[in-house]
């Protein structure tokens, strides 16, 4: 998926300060709550490459979306069986 596909989607960037994570650089994620509590979250922008993201879940660490509509697929069955 690419940066802009995830900000048409929604997601909020999310800015780490190197004085913050103390790893030498400053780097950012997105993610978005899809319903209560079912947060995701991308690749760090340290990891991408040819702006390709990958979306992952927090609670559900086998998760890994790669393509817009996966990510629409997913979104759907999360609305239908829990939200």
């Amino acid at each position: 998926m690419t940066e802009e596909e995830l900000i048409d989607l929604g997601f909020d960037q999310v800015h780490i300060a190197d004085a913050d994570s103390q790893n030498g650089y400053d780097y950012y994620f997105y993610q978005k709550e899809v319903c209560d509590n079912i947060v995701l979250y991308t690749t760090d922008s340290i990891d991408v490459e040819d702006n390709s993201w990958t979306v992952k879940c927090w609670d559900i660490p086998a998760i890994r979306i790669t393509t817009k509509e996966h990510f629409m697929q997913f979104v759907e069955m999360i609305n239908n069986i829990t939200c």
